[in-house]
């Protein structure tokens, strides 16, 4: 199934509809300290950035070599059961034209 949404609003908007709490007052904060110059919260939040970006990393690398592993045994099985069980034809079907010459 294929299934085309196309929405017209606001980010703000899409944030409500989803569920995502509202983060402005806590960047917002952030902002402040960065720009008075807090030096060790951007590198504790650089750090955290960066070991949490490599285990998303690490994450999705587990998760399409094994669904890659799934796709190419499914498409093992397929072939091997393809090899084992030869298709069979359809029967044929006479058409209502050379039936009704045969019975003249």
């Amino acid at each position: 199934m294929k299934v085309h949404l196309e929405l017209e609003i606001e980010p703000e908007e899409l944030r409500r509809l989803i569920g995502l709490p509202d983060m402005q007052m806590i960047w917002g904060a952030v902002q402040d300290r960065i720009s008075d110059g807090d030096t060790e919260m951007v590198q504790q939040i650089a750090k955290t950035a960066m070991s949490e970006g490599m285990k998303t990393v690490d994450i999705t690398t587990r998760l399409l070599k094994t669904l890659s592993g799934i796709a190419s045994r499914r498409e093992d099985s397929n072939e091997s059961t393809d090899q084992k069980e030869p298709k069979k034809a359809a029967p044929r079907r006479r058409s209502s034209s050379s039936t009704s010459k045969s019975k003249e």
